[in-house]
């Protein structure tokens, strides 16, 4: 009963980060996806952990690049977790792979967020995306074995190439 109660107050206290402002790139993404996995799990005790993840960046638009209109992305990193949160700050390298056969990466990208939402930011990319998890089994899994994995939106991705 304790679990089930911890995860219903869980989800209804989290609330969504705020946005930072960052510098627009040259490339707009919308409505992609990714999912995020974490070794070891979150869990209410403040620790390190690896985060990875993939994922879909949606539809992509650029003047200056009108070739690209989409492409996929990958994200690793170091974070300083706990649940509900924060899940960092800590440092992630992303990789898009756009669907013209071209990359960009950023080594040094700052990921801030918790179990509801997200921001990274790098140079000019900056990123922000909302938790699809279901809320309920994410505090669950705070409070039982952890959390090793989340699915989330790709809200905006703005970010420049070449």
């Amino acid at each position: 009963m304790r679990p089930l109660l911890c995860a219903a107050a869980l989800a209804l206290t989290l609330a969504p980060l705020q946005p930072a402002s960052a510098d627009t790139g040259d490339i707009t993404c919308h409505g992609g996806s990714i999912s995020l996995n974490y070794t070891p799990g979150l869990t209410f005790k403040k620790t390190t952990t690896w985060m990875t993840g993939n994922g879909d960046l949606g539809v992509c638009s650029s003047t200056r690049h009108p070739a690209i209109t989409g492409g996929s992305i990958h994200v690793e990193g170091g974070l300083t977790t706990q649940c509900p949160g924060p899940i960092g700050p800590g440092y992630t390298r992303l990789t898009i792979t756009w669907n013209d056969g071209t990359t960009s990466t950023i080594n040094q990208a700052t990921h801030r967020g918790d179990l509801t939402s997200y921001t990274i930011e790098g140079g000019t990319a900056h990123l922000t995306g909302r938790t699809t998890s279901n809320l309920v089994e994410l505090g669950a899994g705070c409070v039982l074995n952890g959390v090793t994995q989340t699915s989330a939106t790709i809200d905006t991705l703005t970010t420049s190439h070449g």
